[in-house]
């Protein structure tokens, strides 16, 4: 081919096209971002300051006017930031950005490391201190989904005795617990509330059946700390400085029930 001075005629016209078309595209990109800037950026979802505020700074991390931008890596910037969940990154004609957020609704805190949102995914946070006044979640990694469910399904139970779910604890070889505080005769106030120990099984019909018969023992016993459902027909109280332990109670409750 070298000794062929055709060949060699187009091999150089051919270079020289590819280098005048990437210059032109090069010059013609840089002109088209002067000349064609987002002149507005839309933020919709923010409900935080601290969403705000790392929303600001990663605006600022955005490089390239409207036909540049890197929709996908700005999309992958947002979604970095600690309260958001999901980003929507879109260009509107003629100049204009939205970006649309949807922000982590915080459920509980999960294994005091990080929160649970109610989608039942887990999301880290800077300070997690601040955020213990939620109730907490203690349940092994990879369960977070099947935690936020149950702990669901809890809250609509126990909301009848206008009590709220404090605590939900999973045990290794997932047998359940929870602590209730609250209550409408306010015999699940005070410190420590009430502890109800489910087991593994049948645990929304267990916490429906304390949540059944807890008034009718709160009258004839007093308050109780802690009520164990794992009884067929009834459960087992102790009362608030009580002994551990207490009696099987069925349905007669008024009749059956005795201080431990």
């Amino acid at each position: 081919m070298w000794n062929d001075p055709v060949a060699l005629n187009r091999l150089s016209r051919l270079i020289l096209a590819v280098t005048l078309l990437f210059t032109v595209w090069t010059v013609g990109r840089a002109a088209a971002e002067k000349l064609a800037p987002f002149w507005q950026v839309q933020v919709v979802g923010v409900g935080s300051e601290e969403t705000y505020v790392a929303a600001k700074e990663a605006l600022g991390k955005l490089r390239g006017g409207f036909f540049a931008l890197d929709l996908v890596a700005a999309r992958a910037e947002f979604e970095r930031l600690p309260w958001v969940r999901h980003a929507e990154i879109r260009r509107v004609w003629p100049g204009r950005l939205a970006i649309i957020l949807e922000e982590h609704r915080a459920a509980a805190a999960w294994n005091d490391r990080a929160l649970l949102n109610t989608h039942g995914e887990v999301f880290a946070v800077v300070a997690m201190d601040q955020y213990l006044g939620l109730p907490r979640l203690y349940a092994p990694e990879g369960t977070e989904r099947e935690t936020a469910r149950r702990y669901g399904e809890f809250v609509a139970v126990v909301k009848p005795l206008g009590m709220r779910v404090e605590q939900v604890v999973v045990t290794t070889r997932q047998s359940w617990r929870v602590r209730l505080q609250g209550g409408k005769s306010g015999a699940g106030n005070g410190v420590g509330g009430v502890l109800v120990e489910l087991g593994r099984d049948h645990l929304s019909d267990r916490l429906a059946r304390f949540a059944r018969f807890y008034p009718q023992a709160v009258e004839s016993m007093g308050p109780i700390a802690r009520a164990d459902m794992r009884y067929p027909n009834g459960f087992a109280a102790q009362v608030k400085g009580g002994p551990v332990g207490g009696q099987p109670m069925g349905r007669k409750m008024a009749k059956d029930v005795n201080k431990a």
